[in-house]
């Protein structure tokens, strides 16, 4: 978009941009808050109980019911944290693990 030369336009603040650019391109969608908001009650759980071990009392109970949103920066931050964490440990796990794995060999 061109400006005339005699107008000035105003700076965009970055995290105004951050924001705005987000909503115009659909490759730049909020991916964590979309797996968070449809995750089970489970899933949920574990990633505040996680995120509880590494800043405790930064969720309670009966956060496991709220959407992504409604949470603060600095704990949509840590719950990212704990999805990531879970992300890669899933990775270094088997698709399934027979429940005969019970039995030891000795």
């Amino acid at each position: 978009m061109q400006v005339p030369n005699n107008q000035h336009v105003a700076p965009l603040p970055f995290k105004e941009f951050q924001i705005t650019a987000r909503k115009l391109f659909k490759r730049h969608e909020n991916i964590a808050l979309r797996r968070f908001n449809t995750a089970s009650d489970d899933f949920k759980f574990v990633v505040l109980t996680l995120s509880n071990r590494r800043t405790p009392k930064l969720f309670i109970p009966s956060d496991i019911g709220k959407p992504f949103e409604d949470f603060s920066e600095y704990q949509r931050e840590m719950i990212i944290d704990a999805m990531n964490s879970l992300s890669k440990w899933g990775r270094s796990l088997p698709n399934y693990i027979s429940a005969s794995d019970r039995i030891l060999d000795i």
